[in-house]
């Protein structure tokens, strides 16, 4: 059943737009700004969504270069929910919040990717144990720092206001000796 508070995406004019009173403004019709502004007309608020592209999506998009399109979006879910991972799952979390069926989306559960720099890769799937096996067998001397690297990575205050801002390249740079490893 379509919600009566959402409107049909239109090129309104600029005047219109103005001529109209909006509780909420959403800049960006990514993934994000459209789960927002679902949610938010969900719960009876009239919601501007606004995107400077001609196509909502943000990075899960696509464009066309002569009569082909590239699809440059999600290429693979991570952490997909299985059978086993019952309600706790983030993405089913959000699929009931924004009232959508996890089968309607048709995903499939990730086999496998792969990273490939020169003549190194690395697969990696769901399983992040099988990530760290596949690292630790292509850079056997990186293996100690990689892991020293990742219980940082854990004890990071990731939401705290006082912790202390470095980039992911730098903070690669800082944790590990292969600069081939931080480029993967």
């Amino acid at each position: 059943m379509r919600n009566k508070s959402l409107s049909t995406p239109s090129t309104k004019s600029e005047s219109s737009v103005q001529d109209q009173d909006y509780d909420v403004i959403v800049i960006g019709a990514g993934l994000s700004g459209l789960a927002a502004s679902l949610r938010l007309a969900m719960f009876g608020k009239r919601v501007l969504l606004l995107e400077k592209h001609y196509v909502v999506g943000g990075l899960n998009s696509f464009y066309s270069k002569q009569g082909r399109k590239f699809d440059v979006g999600l290429h693979a879910l991570t952490n997909y929910p299985s059978s086993y991972s019952g309600k706790s799952s983030p993405l089913l979390k959000l699929c009931r919040q924004l009232r959508i069926s996890l089968d309607s989306l048709d995903l499939r559960e990730q086999s496998h990717s792969r990273i490939t720099f020169d003549d190194q890769h690395l697969l990696f799937d769901n399983n992040f144990e099988f990530f760290i096996s596949q690292v630790e067998a292509t850079f056997p001397s990186e293996k100690a720092r990689f892991r020293k690297m990742l219980e940082k990575m854990q004890a990071f205050p990731a939401y705290s206001v006082d912790a202390q801002e470095l980039s992911t390249r730098a903070f690669l740079k800082e944790n590990l000796k292969e600069p081939l490893l931080a480029e993967m």
